[in-house]
């Protein structure tokens, strides 16, 4: 049978897909992040956030380094895009609006360590002794914030089925 083909992008509430979100970003743990230079152009490399569940929602983090590329890009259009894929055909497009944690922010940085110390392997990091002696306050420990405002997920057995159709949550306008 071939697949039915997408008819509406419908959102769902978050609290229908975040199980889902959560346990594939877990199982894949690397994604595609993409980011925008200037003039339009995308750019992408493999990244290692790690999202957790706040309140009601959903916030991202990954630790990164502030190229000059990265910062550019994000400097000009703060929105990423987050594509996780699994051979098992599970995927997960987290598009957010990356911000930088400022260096003075001492409670989010011990926030983000605690996040990547404390999450169980392989989606947390365990000890973080590259940045060790300094810890929060090492001049590589560059935490970027990740807020979704639209979250795209398709379950393997959806397309099993021939259903296409992901299911969509967006931040409401």
């Amino acid at each position: 049978m071939p697949p039915k083909p997408p008819t509406g992008r419908a959102t769902v509430p978050l609290a229908e897909i975040i199980d889902d979100v959560m346990a594939f970003v877990a199982d894949i743990v690397y994604c595609t992040v993409t980011t925008v230079d200037p003039r339009g152009r995308p750019r992408s490399r493999v990244m290692h956030p790690i999202f957790e569940r706040v309140d009601d929602g959903l916030i991202g983090w990954a630790l990164t380094g502030r190229s000059p590329v990265k910062t550019r890009h994000l400097a000009h259009n703060p929105h990423v895009s987050c594509s996780y894929w699994s051979p098992a055909q599970n995927t997960v497009a987290i598009d957010c609006v990356a911000t930088w944690v400022d260096e003075a922010d001492d409670v989010t940085r011990g926030h983000v360590w605690s996040v990547f110390t404390d999450t169980p392997a392989p989606l947390g990091w365990g000890e973080l002794t590259a940045y060790e002696p300094e810890g929060i306050h090492h001049r590589l420990f560059q935490p970027l914030r990740l807020e979704p405002w639209r979250i795209q997920v398709l379950r393997a057995e959806q397309l099993a089925a021939g259903d296409v159709r992901p299911r969509v949550w967006r931040v409401e306008a």
